[in-house]
């Protein structure tokens, strides 16, 4: 580019300078055969002319410098835009890249917004929860229905619904709610029995010992009148003989044995 504007300015220096010739020769001629003064004629054009053409030039070169700093900044704001989009750099800390800096390096601090590896986290534990409350209700409609099996020949039809309203309140930690119930006289539940049913029903709704040794002493304080908590809650799994017998789940399945045999169609006892 610079030696492109020398090559110019030497062609417009050489033209100039054959002009100046030429119009001093003529000059002279007109003045010594014709005694025409061409000088006192043409000075005001020449002297115009010159001012014109440095005004000019003083012109170009101040416009030049103005739109060459102009266009610079201009170009530099654009840039950092371009490639802050690019980048997903934080726009509203771009004012710190368009300050000077008097120092001979300047050093651009530039913020990236960080893909959130946590954004999604809430979400997960809305369906965490949800699953948690399907698979809690999915067991205490199996309990329900294990209930219902072994306990219908102990209770009548009103006493084994208050029994299935007090298991919903032992599964949903509500204790105040229990009521107390009495089995059959001519078949009543013996203790054994009673044990190992808190026993299996806790177990599948991962309910402390001392909790189901409470929810069976409250709920049939006739059958259980003589026997303390802390006997129950050490002695609910326990080898005696009863007609309900313990059934531990296998691998987290909650289901209970005497129910996957009734379902097979086959007499099992529980």
């Amino acid at each position: 580019m610079a030696d492109n504007n020398r090559h110019t300015i030497k062609k417009v220096s050489i033209v100039l300078s054959v002009i100046c010739i030429i119009f001093a020769t003529v000059a002279t001629i007109l003045h010594k055969n014709h005694q025409i003064d061409l000088i006192s004629y043409s000075a005001p054009f020449v002297i115009g002319t010159v001012v014109t053409i440095l005004t000019c030039a003083a012109l170009q070169r101040l416009f030049c410098s103005l739109l060459a700093k102009n266009y610079l900044s201009f170009g530099w704001n654009t840039s950092i835009k371009t490639e802050a989009v690019a980048l997903k750099i934080d726009i509203d800390n771009l004012d710190e890249f368009s300050q000077p800096d008097n120092t001979a390096s300047t050093v651009v601090n530039v913020v990236v917004q960080r893909p959130s590896y946590l954004e999604k986290y809430d979400a997960r534990m809305e369906e965490l929860e949800r699953t948690k409350r399907e698979k809690r209700t999915a067991i205490v409609s199996t309990i329900h229905d294990y209930t219902t099996y072994i306990m219908a020949e102990f209770f009548t039809k009103e006493e084994l619904e208050t029994l299935h309203e007090n298991i919903d309140a032992l599964a949903y930690g509500q204790p105040e709610l229990y009521k107390p119930i009495r089995s059959k006289d001519d078949n009543p539940i013996k203790s054994p029995a009673l044990r190992h049913f808190a026993w299996n029903i806790g177990e599948r709704l991962d309910i402390p010992l001392i909790d189901r040794a409470k929810f069976i002493k409250e709920i049939f304080p006739h059958e259980l009148g003589n026997a303390t908590i802390e006997y129950l809650s050490k002695n609910l799994r326990d080898s005696v003989t009863s007609k309900i017998k313990i059934d531990v789940p296998e691998n987290e399945d909650y289901r209970f044995d005497c129910m996957r045999n009734f379902a097979d169609e086959k007499i099992s006892s529980c």
